[in-house]
């Protein structure tokens, strides 16, 4: 599966939604011998496929982000930009308690690795104050002018947050949700089937029911980050139609 993460343009500066895996992944003891995530995948990243490297390959420097949101602390999504020590980090206080008050080896255990996190790293906080969207009953602004909000999509993790961005693209613009682990890919969606590495199934399904619902209501491309074919459906602007699912 790919390893996705998207960079936003906005006036304001572009922000960017997860750093993706770390490019020292694959060196010896950067996880725990006993990590059940380094006895059952592979990961393959090169230094040039890292973060700063891909952003910088595209004339962005780390530093002139606006803002980087991370959808949850997952070490694929969760290699923190040294490179921008100044630039906010976004994450949903729900979570960062649930990771941060737990020891390192439960911690590492489900995935979480604080141990290579900066030193005194202090990410903020979203508020969860601003009005709702769809069928979510708030949302966090990103942006002041409200083009790029978080809404809360647990079960993969508890706290974890997607992305919806408006688009000026066209008359009305495009829609984007970009669900990072919310699922793992449309035709999952459809089924409404939680994926496999998963804190609370139950409450994931619920997730995958109001973003198919948002869906419905709204012309919307839905950008899963672990999707063999997000590329394509970015690139296409396909829109996600929702197919009837569980009953």
């Amino acid at each position: 599966m790919p390893i996705g993460v998207f960079l936003i343009s906005h006036p304001d500066g572009p922000i960017l939604l997860d750093t993706g895996e770390s490019t020292r992944r694959n060196e010896p003891g950067f996880l725990p011998s006993w990590s059940p995530l380094g006895l059952l995948a592979t990961t393959t990243i090169s230094r040039e496929e890292g973060i700063v490297a891909q952003l910088r390959s595209h004339g962005i420097e780390p530093s002139s982000l606006q803002a980087v949101v991370l959808s949850h602390l997952h070490g694929d999504h969760a290699e923190l930009v040294a490179a921008a020590p100044n630039v906010p980090v976004y994450v949903n206080k729900e979570h960062w308690d649930a990771v941060t008050q737990t020891n390192r080896f439960n911690a590492n255990l489900q995935g979480f690795y604080p141990q290579h996190w900066p030193a005194n790293f202090t990410p903020k906080f979203l508020d969860r104050t601003d009005d709702p969207v769809g069928p979510w009953q708030y949302s966090s602004k990103i942006t002041s002018d409200g083009k790029v909000v978080a809404v809360d999509t647990p079960g993969h993790v508890h706290g974890h947050i997607s992305l919806i961005v408006y688009g000026d693209d066209g008359e009305h613009g495009t829609t984007y949700l970009l669900t990072a682990d919310a699922t793992y890919g449309v035709d999952l969606l459809d089924k409404e089937e939680p994926d496999g590495i998963n804190d609370d199934p139950q409450t994931a399904y619920k997730s995958l029911r109001l973003i198919k619902q948002f869906a419905q209501d709204n012309d919307l491309v839905v950008l899963p980050s672990h999707d063999p074919e997000v590329a394509r459906l970015l690139r296409d602007r396909v829109l996600y139609k929702p197919k009837p699912g569980r009953d």
